[in-house]
């Protein structure tokens, strides 16, 4: 039932509850998707005592899920039901102004209200502003140095980011957005 290694199962749980000839064209491209997935799984039991719940995955796998006592509705969780997850992971870039804000990492979190059927939704925006160290037309890859200051080497697979590279030039800060949102729902048997 793994969908993305980087999206860790607490997180999953908690849901229960610049240039002077700058290109204005390459400011603002459009995120890209890297990932955007669905894992249902079938609520086997349920120990309220334990607050544990039983799941069987697609694949007939059982693993068995630790509930914080923030989740409020694990008793409106019943065997049969099953669990969506969907994950949607996207990333865009544009290069930054002279003068522009560092960018500043995020993350929000909406669940069920109480006696609700489970659920909710977490949305985590990574920001890092990187420097253009190199670019490689040809093969769609652009050397970058982040704030860690460990060179990096990324070949651009989505045409969203390929778009950006004819606009960027060594030197370049960049800031790149990586965008991850997990929803979590639970459905009675035979709901959707």
């Amino acid at each position: 039932m793994s969908l993305r290694g980087c999206i860790p199962a607490t997180a999953i749980v908690a849901c229960l509850l610049a240039t002077p000839t700058l290109n204005t064209a390459a400011l603002a491209q459009p995120a890209a998707i890297l990932e955007a997935a669905r894992a249902t799984a079938t609520v086997e039991t349920v120990n309220l005592a334990e607050r544990s719940i039983l799941l069987r995955g697609e694949t007939g796998n059982l693993v068995t899920v630790r509930v914080p006592q923030e989740a409020q509705n694990l008793p409106q969780v019943q065997p049969g039901d099953k669990v969506v997850i969907d994950v949607l992971s996207t990333v865009d870039a544009h290069i930054a102004r002279p003068g522009d804000p560092l960018p500043e990492s995020t993350a929000s979190m909406a669940r069920a209200e109480p006696g609700e059927r489970p659920g909710g939704l977490l949305v985590e925006h990574r920001r890092v502003r990187v420097k253009i160290e190199g670019i490689n037309t040809g093969n769609h890859s652009v050397a970058v140095i982040g704030p860690d200051r460990v060179p990096r080497t990324f070949v651009l697979r989505q045409p969203a980011m390929q778009a950006l590279l004819p606009a960027l030039r060594v030197g370049d800060e960049v800031d790149v957005t990586f965008t991850d949102a997990v929803s979590l729902r639970v459905v009675p048997p035979g709901g959707t």
